[in-house]
């Protein structure tokens, strides 16, 4: 009786671990791995296993950023439902598309999978492993762009997309860029350039801000109301990347007067 309640309520219960091939991938790469499942002390049934893709965000509370916040992208089902044996051991190999719409791993920004079992009137037995993401390649051209016009990046981190954005179901969040003039041209004229990404499998939908410096006697009141800010669209895919340094550089010195 007691052997059966403490089942009931996760202990003694089923344990999944994923293990996986690499942890350093690029979006719209294949993971594939192992799923190691070690039966309890009683035969249970497994509804399905399955694997969710993570990352954090950040958020301001109280006029503080907190980037602890936890964003679920995608959850993918790995397996049907199955009975495991008491103490059986099953090895099943599973393989997901990491989405075009992961974001990178650098700055603030953290990614991880956490594996899980649903099992019947039991706690949910999970496993959660990092894994680090390259920009995806259409994001890392415009990285370079920026790089090659003199810019350093200073901050990565994932926000909350605007409610008023027409993309904000598809992509509740955004990864947004911090550079910082570097070269000459531009330390004078710009306080940053900023650039947030809707990243699909070929193309890329790319919001960018020209933060300009202002010297005037009115800088105050135009900062105030964020009129030292341009926004410019950018969309561009595989075929034109070779384009963007001059695209980009083009925006930007339409946007310093």
């Amino acid at each position: 009786m007691f052997k059966k309640f403490f089942n009931s309520i996760g202990i003694g219960s089923a344990k999944v671990d994923a293990k996986i091939e690499t942890e350093d991938f690029v979006p719209g790469e294949m993971i594939e791995g192992v799923l190691e499942v070690e039966g309890g002390n009683s035969e249970q049934q497994i509804d399905q296993i399955y694997v969710s893709l993570l990352t954090n965000h950040t958020m301001e509370i109280n006029d503080k950023e907190s980037d602890n916040h936890r964003h679920t992208i995608q959850r993918f089902k790995l397996t049907d439902g199955f009975i495991i044996k008491a103490e059986e051991s099953k090895s099943i190999p599973f393989r997901f598309q990491l989405p075009a719409k992961t974001p990178a791993t650098l700055g603030k920004t953290k990614v991880w999978l956490e594996t899980g079992m649903d099992i019947k009137k039991a706690l949910d037995p999970r496993d959660s492993d990092y894994i680090q993401v390259d920009p995806h390649p259409l994001v890392d051209a415009f990285l370079d762009a920026a790089d090659s016009l003199g810019f350093e990046l200073k901050d990565v981190k994932c926000e909350l997309t605007p409610q008023s954005s027409k993309l904000k179901d598809e992509f509740p969040i955004i990864q947004e860029f911090e550079f910082k003039p570097k070269a000459k041209k531009y330390k004078r004229k710009l306080d940053e350039l900023e650039a947030a990404f809707f990243v699909y499998e070929s193309e890329v939908v790319a919001i960018v801000e020209v933060d300009r410096k202002m010297r005037n006697e009115d800088s105050f009141l135009v900062e105030f109301f964020n009129l030292d800010e341009s926004n410019v669209v950018i969309r561009y895919g595989f075929d034109n990347v070779g384009d963007l340094p001059e695209k980009l550089e083009a925006l930007i010195e339409e946007n310093l007067s």
